[in-house]
């Protein structure tokens, strides 16, 4: 962990082993993984080609990179595609795993597109993927005239003193200070890493966050950065759109919003609790690491937290650094929009993601829905689904909470499609 306060680091501390059993204590310079807190970084990427002019944020990604081989079904929406929908989740790319060793720029102009369909037009609504940064770096790539990891170490890395921050795997060996921990695997053999080459290898989600190696110290400088500015990695102008509210997040009427590889909210929840601090922030998981990274730009405040095990809940240290340095302010009762069951009549209706279909019914104040394919192969799931602000709600599917939202087409019209992070369902009709 490191603690950032008006342009000092006044905390930096490690705790534990380097890897499990061995005894080694880990420091502050000890390499961990960053996950999706990536994104800020190939956010700075993108927006200094912006800068140059080498590109715009209205470009469209079919003009900027060539012979994407997109389905001809899909042609008019993908063809839609910005530079800003990437910066932004709101491509309509669905999300999947990018633990992919393939060269970035072929995979993303061939496979990905005729493997993964677009699941809505580009521009309706944030929906979290990771495949709009490796769009992204492909684009760094394609007019950076070199590998993306090389692009960002010498333009972004290097430039903000990050002397020790790689992406890939040659900068961690090359270093040798990284922690090793609790990995999860998609077949549930989880255990602990002893050996660097257990964790996978990825090119093709570098952009988005597979593999860079970094400390909380060095993550700092970028949270400095963003403070602060730094004219000879971006602009002022658009250094500074990297915290604005480009997109609202779109749940339970939270004030929560998504900036430029950034979250930006009026607040941020730990538990039941709601705190009113407005806060920049992005988290970070691979399936061996997990990063936490947050600003407090009214108090110039900066934390990052980072640990070998994967989807550790860091929340707990957050609140207890924020409270050591600064003033956390009481919490309250999390400032959801009211849930209004006249308003349900406007869900009703039959969606379809292609693989599923949802039949939505009011039944008096609740809402209720059936999904044929789930009924049919005996999968359980809970027919009503719980109001989570006044579009959103919450479904028990097969023993897991999934977030829904539904968005009409119109404000105050009928609902079109309803959002989950892995899927989009379409209204019958549309």
């Amino acid at each position: 962990m490191a603690i950032y306060k008006d342009g000092e680091i006044v905390f930096a501390e490690a705790f534990g082993e380097k890897v499990k059993g061995e005894g080694e204590p880990v420091t502050p310079d000890t390499l961990f993984q960053l996950g999706s807190t990536t994104k800020m970084f190939t956010g700075v990427a993108a927006l200094q080609l912006v800068e140059q002019g080498v590109i715009s944020l209205d470009d469209k990604l079919v003009n900027v990179l060539p012979q994407i081989q997109y389905p001809g079904e899909q042609a008019l929406d993908w063809q839609d595609i910005d530079i800003k929908h990437l910066l932004t989740h709101q491509s309509g790319l669905r999300d999947n795993s990018l633990d992919i060793d393939e060269p970035l720029v072929d995979f993303m102009k061939s496979i990905y597109p005729s493997q993964f369909s677009q699941m809505n037009p580009p521009g309706l609504f944030f929906n979290y993927s990771n495949p709009n940064w490796s769009y992204l770096g492909a684009v760094v790539e394609e007019f950076g005239q070199k590998d993306f990891a090389d692009y960002v170490k010498q333009n972004v890395f290097e430039k903000l003193g990050m002397s020790r921050t790689s992406i890939g795997r040659s900068g961690a060996t090359a270093d040798g200070n990284y922690a090793l921990g609790y990995q999860e695997q998609p077949d549930g053999n989880n255990g602990y890493v002893t050996d660097i080459s257990q964790l996978p290898v990825s090119t093709v989600g570098h952009p988005a966050g597979t593999e860079t190696w970094s400390t909380p110290t060095e993550q700092l400088k970028m949270a400095d950065f963003l403070l602060n500015g730094n004219s000879n990695i971006l602009d002022n102008s658009l250094r500074a759109q990297i915290t604005e509210a480009q997109v609202s997040r779109e749940f339970g009427g939270l004030p929560q919003n998504y900036g430029y590889g950034v979250f930006v909210a009026d607040g941020f929840i730990q538990g039941d609790n709601w705190f009113p601090l407005k806060v920049w922030e992005h988290g970070g998981n691979t399936s061996a690491y997990t990063s936490e990274f947050f600003i407090f730009p009214e108090q110039n405040i900066a934390i990052s937290i980072m640990s070998s095990g994967a989807f550790n809940d860091l929340r707990p240290s957050l609140v207890a650094a924020i409270t050591a340095v600064g003033t956390l302010p009481s919490s309250i009762e999390e400032p959801v929009s009211s849930s209004e069951p006249t308003q349900y009549h406007k869900h009703e209706g039959t969606y379809s993601t292609g693989a599923l279909t949802i039949i939505v019914s009011q039944e008096g104040n609740n809402l209720f829905f059936t999904i044929p394919e789930f009924e049919s192969s005996n999968i359980p799931y809970e027919r009503r689904i719980a109001p989570v602000g006044d579009r959103t709600f919450v479904a028990a599917l097969n023993g897991e909470e999934i977030r829904l939202t539904f968005f009409p087409i119109q404000e105050g019209g009928e609902s079109v499609y309803i959002r989950t992070r892995n899927d989009v369902a379409i209204r019958d009709g549309y």
